[in-house]
């Protein structure tokens, strides 16, 4: 549809206007004495989440994969790139091809995966223990190993391997979160205090870093992440309801920024993606109704007069769609009123 594609290319995307901003990490609510976290934590069966958690997430191999092709990332040079660059040749930057240590040292890792997965852990240990001898850098190989040293209840070497993931992969969440359970088995709640507030930190670092290279995937993957941590923490589901947006997976975005309104009944960000939501749902006054709230609680954003002039014109309200585009060439947002002034007059072609 031509209005939402005006939509999804012109407005500035959220994240960028909340990247600058400090995380707001829930230090104190993820285990502190009392809440509803601290609660959780009691009842927490670290072995079984632990596992779970190492099934479904951890021990993918892609991670290994990424990390590598990241590491052999190198500025202007074109020699043993991979055929799929063969494009890329003009660009600032090309992706290598591992080395053949590399390439062993992945393959170690996969058979480690999959000893893992049939709970022959000794074996998974040497198959790691070749990975990194091969290739020291390679933080999944440190990652993978740390859970077969828990499952084995040798929770010191599982600790040293986590860190030494950690230490090669300072935003690799996994390993701080996967640290954390180590240390709540030991009953070590203040270390595992510190590895979950880490876990957060990273996950939300790795989500925005993945969401400005335009890796929606990974972005998700990571936000989602960072809601096994806490189930509630609202710039998550702000990220993901971004990217639902984005994906025009509008229902999915309406309940992300509904539980965001929830616990932050005056975030402007979350009122103007909701009516963004709502845009793509063609339900258009709750459109309207939803940046009116964003409008009242931010008066110069210009995103929320963008899709509220959006709505006026699917409305047929060509008067009020009009004035929100003059509001936008007041705040001096001269693309979203091109953009807009262009919508109207096709909805209203023979209108003055």
């Amino acid at each position: 549809m031509c209005i939402m594609s005006s939509l999804a290319n012109a407005r500035q995307p959220v994240w960028l206007r909340l990247a600058g901003r400090a995380l707001l990490a829930p230090a104190l609510l993820l285990l502190s004495g009392g809440s509803a976290h601290a609660q959780q934590r009691n009842q927490l069966d670290p072995n079984e989440t632990y596992r779970r958690l190492a099934r479904e997430r951890m021990e993918q191999t892609q991670r290994a994969m990424e990390e590598t092709a990241r590491r052999r990332f190198e500025e202007h040079k074109d020699e043993s790139r991979f055929p799929s660059d063969a494009q890329a040749a003009t660009k600032p930057g090309v992706v290598h091809a591992v080395s053949p240590a590399e390439q062993q040292a992945l393959a170690h890792t996969e058979k480690g995966l999959d000893y893992f997965a049939r709970n022959k852990y000794e074996q998974a240990i040497k198959e790691y223990d070749e990975a990194i001898r091969l290739d020291p850098q390679l933080a999944a190989a440190h990652n993978n190993m740390g859970s077969a040293y828990f499952a084995l209840g040798r929770y010191d070497l599982a600790i040293n391997a986590f860190n030494q993931a950690i230490q090669l992969d300072p935003n690799y969440g996994q390993a701080h979160f996967n640290l954390a359970l180590t240390y709540l088995k030991l009953n070590r709640l203040q270390d595992a205090d510190t590895a979950l507030i880490a876990a957060t930190k990273a996950y939300y670092i790795t989500g925005d870093e993945r969401l400005r290279a335009g890796d929606r995937e990974a972005a998700e993957a990571a936000f989602k992440e960072l809601l096994q941590i806490d189930p509630n923490y609202p710039p998550a589901h702000l990220r993901l309801g971004i990217i639902y947006n984005a994906d025009h997976r509008y229902n999915e975005a309406a309940q992300a920024f509904k539980l965001v309104l929830k616990s932050q009944p005056q975030n402007a960000a979350a009122y103007e993606n909701l009516g963004e939501a709502y845009y793509g749902q063609h339900k258009y006054a709750d459109a309207l109704e939803a940046t009116a709230h964003a409008i009242k609680l931010q008066p110069r954003a210009p995103g929320a007069y963008y899709i509220a002039g959006l709505a006026y014109a699917a409305l047929d309200q060509p008067d009020q769609a009009r004035a929100a585009c003059a509001k936008l060439t007041e705040l001096h947002a001269d693309e979203y009123a091109q953009l807009l002034a262009a919508v109207i007059a096709k909805q209203s072609p023979h209108k003055p």
